[in-house]
């Protein structure tokens, strides 16, 4: 069985009973977010079918080293079921560009092949679908990090320019772990993400934040509330008991319209 371990956009998730876990706590292989760039294709008369590149915000707080394998899934949705092959004989692997990312061009001479044989409900007829809309494409990745492995999915959206020019991903942004001197066990400290200035001021940035030790007091932040009012961003962080050398932290921002970008900081905790 397949693991569905992130569903890209999405940014609501399952509530954790009080013996798991915590989804911010990275003990163990994560893949935190994928990121595509650019984050929309889009079918734009006489430029040609569209590309982008997949990068993966796969983690392990052991520093091993870490690979992926994408996959674009064969099956039209952005719901898929977690036993999907894909990667597998329900996907079409792309070319890796790098340990973490991989190309997705839809000029590949393989689509169209595959095409040609795909039945009713599959990739080739999922097309015919209201594409000034907007198209799910399900990207299946692995992440293997020496025995352990991870599976999931990840969405892109292919579409017409008919709901305006394609979206573009969130400028790079910093992180702030409380004021910048030393951390003390136990000691609470704000996460604040410091990001420059929006492309597009519509935009609502939302915030996901993990780390490798200590306990943070919110999976996530917004700088919008739900009637349009400015929202402070920053989350607590406690310091775990004793001394940890280091910390690792990540933030991922997602801009709601398929932008994604990420930081990762580190701190000392104690002498």
């Amino acid at each position: 069985m397949r693991t569905p371990a992130l569903i890209a956009l999405a940014l609501l998730l399952a509530a954790c009973p009080a013996n798991l876990e915590e989804q911010s706590h990275v003990s163990k292989l994560r893949v935190l977010a994928v990121r595509a760039d650019p984050p929309e294709l889009m079918l734009e008369p006489d430029a040609g079918l569209p590309a982008t590149t997949l990068t993966a915000l796969a983690v392990e707080p052991t520093d091993a080293g870490i690979s992926m394998r994408f996959a674009l899934c064969l099956e039209i949705t952005s719901a898929p079921d977690a036993s999907l092959p894909c990667p597998g004989s329900a996907g079409l692997d792309l070319p890796a560009t790098g340990p973490l990312s991989a190309r997705l061009d839809l000029a590949d001479p393989r689509l169209a092949a595959l095409a040609a044989q795909t039945d009713a409900g599959t990739f080739d007829a999922g097309l015919d679908a209201s594409i000034d809309q907007g198209i799910p494409l399900l990207i299946g990745f692995t992440a293997r990090s020496e025995a352990q492995q991870l599976d999931g999915f990840a969405t892109l959206i292919l579409r017409s320019p008919a709901r305006g020019d394609a979206g573009t991903n969130p400028p790079e942004f910093n992180l702030e772990v409380g004021d910048g001197g030393p951390i003390a066990p136990k000691q609470v400290v704000r996460l604040q993400p410091i990001t420059p200035p929006k492309d597009d001021p519509t935009k609502a940035y939302g915030f996901s934040f993990f780390a490798t030790a200590g306990s943070i007091s919110s999976l996530r932040s917004t700088d919008t509330t739900a009637t349009g009012q400015p929202a402070p961003t920053w989350v607590e962080w406690t310091a775990p008991e004793s001394a940890t050398h280091p910390v690792r932290f990540w933030v991922v921002l997602r801009d709601g319209r398929g932008g994604t970008a990420w930081v990762e900081r580190s701190a000392d905790v104690g002498p």
